[in-house]
């Protein structure tokens, strides 16, 4: 079955309409399943930055509603753009002039969205039609969003397949934690399933480590197939709109890893950091760096790994 995780962003209600409330924390996932389509709506409380950066690390698609145009409408733009989506809807009020939206969207993915008025039956419709790109031949990657321990069965794992399969019994690396885990059991929408493949959203039962070591944004994976590091070198791509970015304390996601860094040099094209501790990714993750302490803008640029 196909499935897709959609961030929605600037809107509590909308969510609420798109699909059936489920996990609830400083994020809000809702799910809604069709015949041959499974739907994963997942939004920010409150627009805190660091949760809605988190969201873009897993998102294939986004909608983010242009019913008041703000700063923070602004920022959530250019970080859409730093992560390279380009599937995804910008919703309106009716009869809205758009004339201002589509100079601010120029040059940047958001190009390629839609940009359609405020009705969930129209946007459920468009969103059955969109299809991802998912590679399952590759090793497993599923990124964590959620633990907690369970009575009777252990430890319990939310998360999204970034990539490859995962079977019951798969023996996997947790990463930066370095702990081998045993996959006991395998959930999707209250069903046990023997596998699951990339782009689903898991429940796991798993063996071999402790919800202290599930934090959200850790990597469970085969052996060798993903990369930790606490000091790296990265491409650079400078926000354009955010004034010089220099040496110093910042802040950095990756995936849904969101950890303090220290930039120990910048360059146009090139940003070497250090991590307070130890940090998981793979090759083609985005690196979106934050200044927490700015008043006004907080997003500096991204980073990639080089070529």
């Amino acid at each position: 079955m196909k499935q897709l995780t959609i961030g929605i962003f600037h809107d509590d209600r909308l969510a609420n309409d798109l699909g059936k409330k489920a996990t609830e924390s400083d994020m809000i996932l809702h799910h809604r399943k069709f015949d041959d389509i499974t739907l994963s709506f997942i939004r920010p409380v409150e627009d805190k930055l660091i949760v809605k950066t988190q969201i873009m690390g897993i998102m294939d698609v986004a909608i983010l509603s242009a019913e008041t145009i703000t700063p923070s409408f602004g920022e959530t733009m250019l970080l859409i753009d730093a992560m390279g989506i380009q599937n995804g809807f910008i919703v309106v009020p009716p009869f809205s002039d758009t004339t201002q939206l589509q100079s601010m969207i120029k040059n940047t993915t958001l190009e390629q969205f839609e940009i359609i008025e405020k009705d969930h039956h129209v946007l459920l419709e468009k969103l059955q039609q969109i299809t991802v790109e998912r590679d399952a031949s590759k090793p497993v990657v599923i990124t964590i969003d959620h633990s907690f321990p369970v009575k009777g069965i252990g430890e319990v794992i939310l998360g999204f397949i970034k990539q490859g399969v995962v079977h019951t019994h798969d023996k996997l690396m947790l990463l930066p934690a370095n702990k081998e885990i045993i996959v006991r059991s395998i959930q999707m929408q209250d069903k046990d399933e023997k596998e699951a493949e990339a782009g689903s959203r898991v429940g796991l039962a798993i063996k071999g480590s402790s919800t202290a070591e599930l934090t959200r944004g850790a990597l469970l994976c085969q052996p060798d197939s993903v990369l930790v590091d606490q000091e790296l070198t990265l491409q650079f791509r400078k926000n354009s709109f955010y004034p010089t970015v220099s040496e110093g304390k910042y802040h950095a996601t990756i995936g849904m890893q969101s950890i303090p860094i220290t930039i120990n040099t910048v360059t146009k094209d090139s940003i070497q950091i250090t991590a307070d501790k130890p940090f998981c990714y793979t090759k083609n993750d985005v690196f979106l760096f934050l200044n927490l302490n700015a008043e006004k803008l907080h997003f500096m640029g991204s980073g990639t790994c080089p070529n």
